[in-house]
């Protein structure tokens, strides 16, 4: 009954985008890489998703929204994608998910449309757009890399510009759609069009997958916050003249400085403070606020 609610019903939540909608004061948790193997529920994996979503069901006020940026599975087994399907059912607010290319296929595989849902996606929610976008590994002119494609470029160039451009969007997607660390993937190669559709917006916020850390990447944020992390409730954006923010989600149970096999006993160099999670992200007509909530083991 629980899966039932969480991933047969959760379409009556959302309207299509363009729909007037309640004033923004929203809380969204964020989830992202959680690499299930198979179905085994004991696996060092499985138990760091199903303590991402233990503590998100103990938040008080439970979130109005949950999002997936993808890479549930590691390579697309259909009982891996299944038994995550099973752990965020015990989710306490509607969710949202994007394949990772661990999902299977260039388009999201069979299991991950049949548990899941079809992406892109657009939405209006509690004030705000929400799109979701499938960043596809694939060949391109570029070579093998994370890319929108022909097909999803053409829709989104249809989609945005008829959006209302006051009220804030979120873009959720599993590769960052700018160009972070290309030798590692960490781009989308056709996201250009995109980027320049985006402008018209006054509050953007990118979330996203596959980085493996919470990462903060906008105007007057350096490099040097990126790597010390930044503090509980602290404001994404102080100057609203930022056109973009964009955030990157921790995996649940492979933390930097790469992806390993499991949840490590001990800290290893790059893991930081940081570490396995998940975020919080908080907003209202001021702006986000962002609360990475992380474990060390």
């Amino acid at each position: 009954m629980a899966a039932g609610w969480a991933f047969s019903l959760w379409p009556g939540f959302f309207s299509p985008a363009g729909e007037s909608a309640a004033p923004l004061n929203l809380g969204i948790a964020c989830l992202a890489d959680a690499h299930l193997r198979d179905g085994n529920d004991k696996c060092p994996e499985a138990r760091g998703l199903a303590r991402a979503v233990a503590a998100i069901r103990a938040l008080k006020p439970a979130p109005d929204l949950v999002l997936f940026a993808g890479d549930l599975a590691h390579d697309g087994d259909p009982g891996a994608l299944a038994l995550g399907r099973e752990i965020l059912a015990d989710l306490p607010a509607p969710l949202l998910a994007v394949p990772g290319e661990g999902d299977g296929g260039l388009a999201g595989g069979g299991p991950w449309r049949r548990l899941f849902y079809e992406s892109p996606f657009l939405y209006s929610f509690k004030g705000m757009h929400l799109l979701g976008l499938a960043t596809t590994w694939q060949p391109t002119a570029w070579g093998p890399a994370f890319a929108l494609g022909e097909e999803q470029n053409r829709w989104l160039a249809a989609k945005l510009p008829r959006l209302e451009p006051t009220k804030p969007l979120v873009v959720l997607s599993h590769a960052p759609l700018e160009p972070v660390f290309r030798p590692w993937g960490q781009w989308t190669v056709d996201s250009n069009p995109l980027l320049g559709q985006l402008a018209q917006f006054p509050h953007v916020l990118c979330l996203n997958g596959h980085m493996h850390q919470a990462e903060l990447r906008g105007q007057g944020l350096g490099v040097s916050n990126c790597i010390t992390g930044f503090s509980n409730n602290s404001p994404l954006a102080e100057n609203r003249e930022l056109k973009t923010e964009n955030l990157s989600i921790p995996s649940t149970a492979w933390p930097l400085p790469q992806a390993l096999l499991g949840t490590p006993r001990k800290l290893r160099p790059g893991l930081g403070p940081r570490g396995c999670g998940w975020l919080l992200v908080s907003g209202d007509r001021g702006g986000w606020a962002v609360e990475p909530r992380s474990w060390l083991v």
